[in-house]
Order: structure tokens, then sequence, then C-alpha cells
């Protein structure tokens, strides 16, 4: 019990470094020891302004969903190949979003690229041939199909934001 508060002592000890107003009063500042303050101090203010923000934003959920559903939905009218296009048209859309976003957004565009690739192919599944056979698959290869859908989506919806964001990173830095 006593090692927690110890933990606790030091956690606390260690927020209070980053403070200018509390290094200057508890530490002087010698010259060897300010360098390795300054690292510490430093390390520790770039984690507490990594634990207030979270990886998944709704707003940017909701906007990586509509832009991979509009691409899902421009492919797929490409006509006598729209079955494969549909996907293509996902990784461009991707590739589109990876492009023109700054911040990292993987979590976000894997989970709008599943939902929307493993909708489609279960839309796809059923509108293949008649109704009765695409019911009738559903419900006996429902699950592994949608999971096929999941899979593709996340892969190319993932893949396409990281070249995006490779080509920006490629054509903003400098020479």
């Amino acid at each position: 019990m006593s090692k927690s508060l110890e933990e606790l002592q030091e956690l606390a000890e260690r927020d209070g470094a980053g403070d200018p107003s509390t290094d200057s009063a508890a530490n002087p500042s010698d010259g060897d020891g300010d360098v390795e303050g300054a690292d510490r101090g430093s390390a520790d203010g770039d984690s507490r302004a990594l634990l207030g923000r979270t990886p998944f934003s709704a707003k940017g959920f909701l906007l990586t969903f509509a832009v991979l559903l509009t691409g899902l939905i421009a492919g797929s009218a490409v006509p006598l190949v729209g079955g494969l296009a549909r996907y293509l048209g996902l990784f461009a859309a991707a590739f589109a979003l990876g492009l023109g976003r700054s911040r990292r957004a993987y979590l976000e565009t894997a989970v709008a690229g599943a939902l929307a690739a493993g909708g489609a192919f279960l839309l796809g599944t059923l509108t293949t041939g008649t109704l009765l056979i695409g019911t009738s698959l559903l419900a006996d290869y429902g699950l592994p199909l949608a999971g096929v859908g999941v899979t593709v989506g996340v892969l190319l919806s993932v893949a396409g934001v990281y070249f995006g964001r490779d080509l920006r990173d490629g054509l903003l830095r400098d020479i």
C-alpha cells in the first residue's frame, strides 16, 4: 500500500516539474542538471498533451463515412464492372481523405471503411441474381460474407489513407 502512495507522490511531483514556477524554486539550476530537467519536462508535457487527445472523433468519423460511401456509390455506378470498381472507388475516396487531412485518422477510416464496405458487400449479395437466391445465400453464409466485405473495406480504406498521407507528406516536404 505504501508503494502505491509513493508512486502517486512521484507522479504528482513529476506533474509539478513541468510548471516553470515550481522548477526554478524547487530545483536550483546547475550546468548538467538543467538539461536533464528540460528533457524530462518536455517529455512530460508531450505525454500530457497526448492524454487529452482522443484518437476517435465523431465528426471525423461521419465525414469519413460519408466520403467513403460516396466513393463506393460512385465506383458502383461504372457499368459492367461496378462490383470491382466500387472498391476502387472506396480506395480513391480514402486516398483523397489522406491527401486532404493533416491529422492521422486511421481508426476512424478503418471503422467507416468496414461499415461502408461490409454493408455494400451484403447489399451486393442481395441484389445479384434473384432475391430468393440472395436471401438464401445470406441465410447460409451471411457472417463469412460480411467478414470478407469488412476485411476488404478496412484494408482498402486504411491503405488509401496511408498512401494519400504519404503523397501529401512528399509534396509538402522541403527538398
